[in-house]
Order: C-alpha cells, then sequence, then structure tokens
C-alpha cells in the first residue's frame, strides 16, 4: 500500500495565470501564483489541519490568481 506524503494541484487559464500547490502531510503547502500580468509569488501556507480547511484554502487561492470565476 502507498502512502504519499504531497498532493499537487496545478490551474491554469487560457492566458498566463496560474497557481501551483503542493499539499504534504504535515499540515503545510507549497503555493506558487503568476496572475498574467504582473504579480506573482509563493503565498504563505501552514496550519491546513483538514481537507475541508484545504478546500477553502484553495478556493481563495483560485479567487485570488483568477478573481471570482463564474460569477456574475
Amino acid at each position: 500500500m502507498r502512502d504519499p506524503d504531497s498532493v499537487g494541484v496545478l490551474v491554469s487559464d487560457l492566458g498566463d495565470a496560474g497557481l501551483s500547490v503542493v499539499l504534504f502531510r504535515g499540515g503545510w503547502a507549497d503555493v506558487d501564483y503568476f496572475d498574467g500580468l504582473d504579480d506573482g509569488g509563493p503565498i504563505p501556507a501552514f496550519d491546513i489541519t483538514s481537507a475541508a480547511a484545504f478546500g477553502t484554502q484553495l478556493d481563495q487561492w483560485v479567487s485570488r490568481v483568477f478573481g471570482n470565476l463564474g460569477k456574475s
């Protein structure tokens, strides 16, 4: 049986914006982004204590990088 230490997610759009997240078993993540214009870099991410907390953080990171997609 495999027991991974991390899982990665890459979110991108048709332009140059991108969000890269690697979630580690210890409750932290390596998060980097580029908004497609002139802003980018790492985003601090620690104290992720559950899958629900990770989902909430991921939603916030996606909103930060890509705006409120699908919202009118």
